[in-house]
């Protein structure tokens, strides 16, 4: 299959994949589930515990380790194609929801609460690239700016010099850099002054996986769409592999319980991971959608409203209001019963459809005011 073939089978009737939109609305549930394990503290909570409750966290925790890197797979996959050299409209669409929420909670918060804000919470507002309000949207930015450049570097390469890269880009990342904090290797290697991503939260990661998502569309990777016998247009074969890569995962953790170890397993760039996405991806692109359009139509809908969703309830001052003073998992009584996993389920489901409604709210007005701009001044 051609480049060209393969980008049309990507596609909705309407340009977008329902099956990608799908994955785009669980990676961001996942999300939240980490913010749930992180900031209200069910991680701790169940390794404190442990037994079936600790094991039930590692397995769950370990499925969810890669939706920041496939968000950016995504992007690569998708945006590696195009020609432009710069699209502005994906930018201010990215953009602009950022300024707002930056400028919009604190004003609202510090309205309701008096006092409790400086003015160095409210001018940071206006910069919310520079500040890192967000460190995922920062560097989305950034992988914006720089696209361009590597689109231009993507269809410049053969496929023997763009494996190599990859390959690079894996040793390094993936290999030497987790190594680099286990025994006894790190008395052999190192990364300090060389490289720092920050447990795969760094613009040198996300670089990396826009590549490897312009790889994965370019050459298929781990998809064939032409050789049936090797049986991989089957979704079920990625779903099995990627289970398979979280129980080698807890695997992993139980048998080696080490700090240093968890900690690697846990990073975006560990190479089960990065694994990991490309085989959730794949399932979710062999997944299809097209015989349900309406289906299609809904999942669309909702996916749109993923990063509002992320900005809102990510920013410092909505993150702290959450997870201090609305949600309470800091106690032993509520993982008593079974049923905490539905409660746990439900916190996550409370704030994607919050969130989303707000996010919704905004792109309705931002519509409704493009529409009165338009009419008045007479553009079609």
């Amino acid at each position: 299959m051609d480049e060209k073939n393969s980008i049309k089978t990507t596609k909705t009737s309407k340009g977008r994949n329902s099956s990608i939109e799908l994955l785009r609305i669980i990676l961001m549930m996942q999300i939240i589930f980490l913010h749930v394990s992180d900031y209200g503290d069910y991680a701790s909570n169940a390794i404190w515990i442990e037994g079936r409750t600790e094991l039930a966290f590692w397995f769950i925790w370990l499925l969810c380790r890669c939706p920041v890197y496939l968000f950016i797979v995504i992007t690569g996959y998708f945006m590696s194609g195009s020609t432009k050299d710069f699209n502005g409209k994906r930018f201010l669409k990215c953009y602009l929801p950022m300024l707002f929420y930056s400028i919009s909670i604190p004003v609202l918060y510090g309205a309701a609460r008096p006092g409790s804000l400086t003015n160095i919470d409210y001018i940071r507002g206006f910069f919310p690239v520079l500040s890192r309000t967000w460190y995922f949207m920062t560097l989305y930015v950034l992988i914006l700016i720089l696209s361009p450049y590597l689109n231009r570097m993507v269809r410049g390469l053969s496929k023997k010099e763009f494996l190599i890269l990859i390959g690079i880009c894996f040793f390094v990342f993936s290999i030497w850099q987790p190594f680099s904090q286990l025994e006894p290797f790190k008395q052999v290697v190192g990364i300090s002054k060389i490289i720092s991503t920050q447990k795969g939260k760094s613009l040198y990661d996300f670089i990396y996986m826009y590549l490897l998502g312009a790889f994965m569309r370019k050459y298929h990777f781990l998809s064939d769409s032409k050789n049936k016998n090797l049986r991989l247009n089957n979704p079920l074969l990625y779903l099995g592999l990627f289970l398979a890569l979280g129980i080698i995962d807890v695997i992993l953790v139980y048998n080696y319980p080490d700090n240093n170890i968890v900690k690697t397993i846990g990073y975006n760039d560990n190479p089960l991971v990065v694994l990991q996405c490309i085989t959730l991806f794949r399932f979710f692109e062999k997944l299809d959608l097209s015989k349900f359009n309406k289906l299609g139509t809904v999942i669309n809908y909702i996916s749109a409203g993923n990063l509002g969703i992320y900005m809102i309830h990510e920013h410092p001052l909505i993150r702290s209001l959450i997870w201090n003073e609305l949600v309470d998992m800091d106690n032993l009584e509520f993982y008593a019963k079974g049923h905490y996993f539905f409660k746990i389920f439900l916190i996550i489901i409370i704030i994607y459809a919050a969130c989303w409604t707000l996010d919704w709210i905004r792109r309705m007005i931002w519509k409704g005011i493009v529409i009165v701009y338009r009419k008045s001044a007479n553009i079609k």
